[in-house]
């Protein structure tokens, strides 16, 4: 069988936001991004001719389009974003940057303005979840599904060890 090399660029569905989100999404990131390039609505395009038809950008290295295409499909939790964060710090930047103006969920999840589903989750909970004993384990999971809003990384922590 043949390898195959291909990159997979996740497409999001916006209204007419498509350039205000990844607008706001770089500013999540601290600025670690950038808008590659727009592409202008055609003119028999569903897409309002003075928004761009497509944004291309990227996060972190990761590349994303944005597609002005009208109200008709909207975000559900069913995908979610994945941002894997080193330290509370960084947890808590970029929860108040995606959670402002969206909605707190459950196991550190959180819905954006736009309505996109995002995971903030520490490196340390992959460090813990793959370590250790079942009960520690079983402590750590029983944390994670009683966590509304964002993690407390000292929190987990102290659930994994039983203390």
């Amino acid at each position: 069988m043949t390898e195959i090399h291909a990159d997979i660029v996740p497409n999001l569905w916006f209204d007419r936001e498509a350039e205000q989100a990844a607008q706001h999404y770089i500013a999540a990131f601290g600025g670690n991004g950038r808008i590659l390039h727009t592409v202008a609505a055609h003119p028999d395009a569903p897409s309002p001719q003075d928004v761009p038809m497509v944004v291309e950008f990227e996060l972190s290295g990761q590349r994303f389009v944005g597609i002005n295409g009208g109200p008709q499909f909207t975000f559900t939790e069913a995908v979610s974003l994945e941002v894997r964060v080193s330290g509370q710090e960084a947890l808590d930047q970029i929860w108040a940057a995606l959670s402002e103006g969206g909605e707190e969920l459950p196991c550190g999840w959180l819905k954006d303005k736009y309505g996109l589903a995002w995971q903030i989750t520490p490196t340390d909970y992959y460090d813990m979840v793959t370590k250790g004993d079942d009960a520690a384990r079983a402590r750590l999971m029983s944390a994670v599904l009683s966590t509304f809003g964002k993690f407390d990384i000292a929190a987990l922590q102290a659930a994994y060890d039983g203390s």
